[in-house]
């Protein structure tokens, strides 16, 4: 037992937190727990939560010092979370309940079983349950629905929220919409409290968090403050007292507004076929947005149907795909005069609590909805991996659960428009990551490493266009570096990620390039874990590629002659990339391309006979019932006729059993093709902004919806 500066006075049951240690070994919760740091300065040891049993021979004294103390209530959780020892938790709060009111302050670690729950409704416990929107989705989940279940068992029950002012940055702006949807959440129920934090913390210094200094703190502290209204100092003056008294009356004063209703919502198994598939088509077709509800195609999955006083008053469907492993949230609607936030807010939890197979849950919403509105599912710990035309595409789960949804939307159809923001910043992010993997291992520039020849030559428009010209003395210097995508043409990391990802069968393993060439795609297999192998003549560019995936350590590339090269064992996929003819220069440590670089053969018709000798023994060493992806395009002769590249790739592999499955269509940036067209269109030329991804097929495609993982619900 203690009573702090602030006046405020701890009785804890258990000292230490394990559980949030564990989930933030670096300093505890957002990276700055004010019980670890003090934990520290005395010496024990927090990261082990010890329950500290009551001392018969003490109570008489405790009992006395509370009861001297002027505060009417006090508090558990201060130096550990109570929920590590619920049962001794709750005897404390029976023992002396009966003298003052006890507030238990915890971010439900461990649930508190129903039990727990009733006699700490019976002690009278003010239950602040601790949240943030730094929490992970799944910690949000499982606080809100604590929270709500306090409530349900006529807790006093309150949000304890350590907000922060975010700033105006991508991560930043995520965030603060997150910790709105938490304030609109829990309405007046509700205590502020302003993360202190450093101001040499890393989202302090990216701008992702603000922060101001405090008098009010000591010492001038630094704190990330929302609401300036926000009261910050002693606790003999807070109008809140841990919500004993301001936001339980409140709350009071909420619940004697409210009508008398029973609430119920029902759970139908199938909507086709139960007694309220007519309302909800009905509906449903009245509500518009939820219009799909009304197909009988659509009827077929569950809903939560809310019934107020008995009438039908709105409707939730749902889908559990077992065979995808996901759970998904389909169409609403309520009755239109009758919608009610609260309820709605009942449907949802409802739904979510019908989860019990642990899958990620999806669901899309619009932005502009009056009640399937982003900030609903934000507040049950849903988040955003994709905003699309007015639309918000949301998960329950982590992002690599969300990976594959994302990469279909980007790609929905076989136009691939790659200039999209969200493909933008997928490149951008695994780019990063080569860059940083290259730099570890001493390669400068990974993604175009070895890549000194360029596009269309170094007199190439897009040099031209894009070179940068300054005045210098009487005269005008040319200064290099300004041309388009670093003067070398390299793999797209999204388009390897969305073909491996799409084009791997369910339990796949192995990749094999027989035209290695650059890093992404190995980099890319290699981080998802699998194995791949590339043939590459350059050594070089193995040397390059080996180097900057030597931390994956699945990923190779041999130097060899592709059209010699035969790799062990069967594949699961095969993709390369080979070069357009006579394009770009591909040279190796002498400054000269090696014998064999396909690129070098004086005819394209050696350049075809050897290409092709290598997709031979690439399409050998392929598994049954596997794809062949090849991203390649056309180059034109010196009469400027094209050669005709990709309609014989199309021949080549068909005309070797392969089915040809897929024609996409990979869609680049068009500026300096924009430039090329004033020359080239006076001889009727239209300048090349895309290169073709085409797919083949090696087997029986009947096979393919059995052998490959399901896409799930778009």
């Amino acid at each position: 037992m203690s009573s702090n500066r602030k006046g405020v006075i701890d009785i804890d049951t258990v000292k230490g937190c394990t559980l949030g240690m564990k989930a933030r070994p670096n300093g505890g919760c957002y990276g700055h727990c004010y019980a670890n740091k003090t934990a520290e300065l005395y010496g024990f040891d927090f990261p082990t939560s010890v329950s500290r049993q009551i001392d018969e021979r003490e109570k008489q004294v405790i009992e006395r010092q509370l009861m001297a103390h002027p505060a009417t209530w006090f508090r558990i959780g201060n130096m550990g979370d109570p929920c590590h020892d619920w049962e001794l938790t709750v005897e404390a709060c029976e023992w002396l309940g009966k003298l003052k009111t006890p507030v238990v302050v915890t971010k439900h670690w461990i649930k508190a079983t129903d039990d727990h729950m009733s006699r700490m409704s019976a002690a009278g416990v003010v239950l602040n349950t601790s949240v943030s929107a730094l929490d992970t989705p799944a910690e949000l989940h499982v606080r809100l629905r604590e929270w709500r279940r306090a409530t349900d068992f006529g807790m006093r029950s309150l949000l304890r929220v350590v907000s922060c002012k975010f700033g105006d940055t991508e991560e930043g702006r995520r965030m603060a919409a997150i910790q709105d949807s938490i304030f609109e959440t829990a309405g007046e129920l509700v205590i502020d409290n302003p993360l202190r934090i450093p101001a040499s913390d890393p989202r302090v210094i990216a701008g992702d968090i603000v922060i101001e200094r405090h008098k009010n703190l000591g010492g001038g502290a630094w704190v990330s403050i929302e609401n300036h209204s926000t009261y910050i100092g002693t606790c003999e003056q807070c109008p809140d007292q841990c919500g004993v008294l301001g936001a339980f009356e409140r709350q009071q004063a909420m619940k004697t507004l409210l009508p008398c209703e029973t609430v119920e919502c029902v759970y139908v198994e199938q909507v086709l076929g139960s007694e309220y598939q007519n309302a909800i088509a009905k509906l449903a077709i009245e509500d518009k947005v939820a219009y799909r509800a009304a197909r009988k195609n659509m009827q077929i999955h569950s809903a939560i149907v809310l019934l107020v006083d008995g009438a039908f008053t709105g409707f939730f469907t749902f889908q559990v795909n077992h065979e995808a492993g996901e759970f998904c949230l389909l169409q609403s609607a309520m009755v239109p005069g009758l919608e009610n936030k609260a309820q709605y807010q009942m449907m949802v939890d409802a739904i979510v609590q019908r989860n019990t197979f642990g899958y990620p849950m999806f669901l899309t919403c619009s932005t502009k909805h009056k009640l399937e509105r982003p900030s609903v599912f934000e507040g049950c710990g849903f988040w955003t991996y994709l905003e699309l035309s007015g639309y918000c595409y949301m998960v329950h789960g982590t992002e690599p659960q969300a990976r594959l949804k994302r990469l279909a939307h980007a790609t929905m159809t076989n136009a691939w428009t790659t200039t999209r923001a969200d493909w933008l910043k997928m490149k951008r992010e695994w780019n990063a990551k080569i860059n940083e993997a290259g730099k570890a291992a001493g390669v400068a520039n990974a993604t175009y490493a070895t890549r000194d020849g360029c596009w269309q030559g170094s007199n190439g428009m897009s040099n031209v266009v894009l070179t940068e010209r300054v005045i210098e003395g009487d005269g005008v210097k040319e200064v290099r570096g300004k041309s388009f995508n670093g003067n070398a043409s390299v793999l797209d990391p999204v388009a390897c990620e969305t073909i491996l990802r799409f084009f791997m069968p369910s339990g796949g393993r192995r990749v094999y390039n027989p035209f290695g060439g650059g890093v992404q795609f190995g980099f890319v297999t290699a981080s998802y874990g699998l194995e791949y192998v590339a043939s590459e003549i350059r050594k070089n560019q193995c040397d390059a590629n080996n180097a900057i995936c030597s931390q994956l350590s699945s990923a190779t590339w041999v130097q060899s002659d592709s059209s010699q090269y035969t790799p062990e064992g069967k594949f699961d996929l095969c993709f390369t990339c080979p070069p357009y003819y006579q394009v770009e220069e591909y040279l190796d440590y002498d400054g000269k391309p090696p014998a064999g670089e396909l690129n070098s053969l004086p005819t394209y018709g050696e350049f075809r006979d050897m290409l092709f000798a290598g997709y031979q023994r690439a399409i050998d060493a392929l598994d049954d019932n596997r794809f062949f992806v090849v991203m390649t395009g056309d180059s034109r002769d010196k009469h400027g006729g094209y050669y005709g590249c990709e309609a014989e790739h199309e021949l080549f592999f068909r005309d070797r059993g392969l089915h040809i499955y897929n024609k996409i269509v990979y869609l680049e940036c068009e500026f300096t093709r924009l430039a090329h067209a004033k020359v080239t269109l006076n001889y009727r030329k239209f300048p090349k902004r895309e290169q073709k991804i085409l797919v083949f097929f090696k087997g029986d495609p009947k096979k393919i919806k059995l052998l490959f993982p399901p896409v799930g619900r778009l």
